[in-house]
């Protein structure tokens, strides 16, 4: 088996039976298994995924174990050599496992790679990060860094600043798309993926872990895929937003383990608090 494709569904039934649909669609010349692991779901019974898609292995939940829990619960029924994360709410638009699997074999040095990720509209997602650091807030807060030449806003941030259209070795990138030899698991806490957070920025702290372990992060564009964005955790989007920003403070609390957190904490939730006030008064 190539690959292990893990998929957590939580009361998305008809986002996720598109995601599978694309994925028997484009997926050629290479093994691969599907394994859907149902968040306690209530929306509809997971069994019905079975009958449309009787050759994949699901697992059943009896509670919402959130997104870094449920890809493990996956991982555990794994026997591919690779492991793709895939949100509910992607469609594959090519062979992006393919893809990512013929790269991660000739790059060694590599320990996750993604693709290009577009919204239905066929608008470009900014997928691909660097790791926030002081002086970046402070110069979108200012904002200096307006005055800075384009290839040095790329380099510094990614991001928005980095047009998604060529290959680059990144600090993370969003778990929409997450591609890794399972093997790496093994040097990792625990022997899985960190479970710290329920959802949100788990994705910083696993891409985080595996460039502690001297592995790079690469954006591989050749690949592409559909993504809903925010279709896997419809409602209570002031909800989720806070948990993403707060989670995020938390996780730069591992890189700034002293005074400098704390700057970097008020600097960083008084933009968001910005930001928001911002929205709210054009909307």
């Amino acid at each position: 088996m190539h690959v292990s494709i893990i998929i957590v569904n939580y009361n998305t039934f008809e986002l996720t039976s598109n995601c599978i649909r694309s994925i028997y669609n484009k997926v050629k010349d290479i093994a691969f298994e599907i394994i859907l692991v149902d968040n306690a779901s209530s929306e509809k019974n997971p069994d019905d995924f079975k009958v449309e898609f009787p050759n994949i292995t699901l697992i059943k939940s009896e509670i919402n174990l959130g997104f870094a829990k449920g890809n493990n619960l996956g991982i555990q029924h794994a026997k591919g050599d690779y492991i793709l994360l895939l949100n509910s709410d992607c469609e594959l638009r090519n062979n992006a496992p393919l893809i990512s699997y013929e790269y991660m074999k000739s790059h060694p040095t590599c320990g996750m790679s993604t693709v290009q990720l577009h919204y239905p509209d066929g608008r470009l997602q900014y997928n691909c990060r660097k790791f926030r650091t002081i002086g970046w807030e402070l110069l979108e807060v200012i904002p200096l860094y307006l005055l800075l030449p384009k290839a040095k806003k790329e380099e510094l941030m990614l991001h928005h600043y980095f047009k998604h259209d060529r290959e680059v070795s990144c600090d993370w990138v969003w778990g929409t798309y997450m591609f890794f030899p399972r093997s790496i698991l093994k040097s990792l806490p625990g022997e899985k993926l960190a479970e710290d957070f329920f959802m949100y920025s788990e994705d910083v702290l696993w891409c985080w872990q595996i460039k502690q372990l001297g592995l790079s992060i690469s954006f591989v564009p050749e690949g592409k895929v559909m993504h809903v964005h925010k279709g896997s955790s419809k409602g209570k989007k002031n909800h989720f937003q806070k948990m993403g920003i707060d989670n995020h403070a938390i996780f730069m609390k591992r890189i700034y383990p002293n005074w400098k957190w704390y700057i970097f904490n008020f600097i960083y939730k008084s933009k968001q608090h910005s930001f928001s006030l911002l929205k709210k008064i054009l909307n």
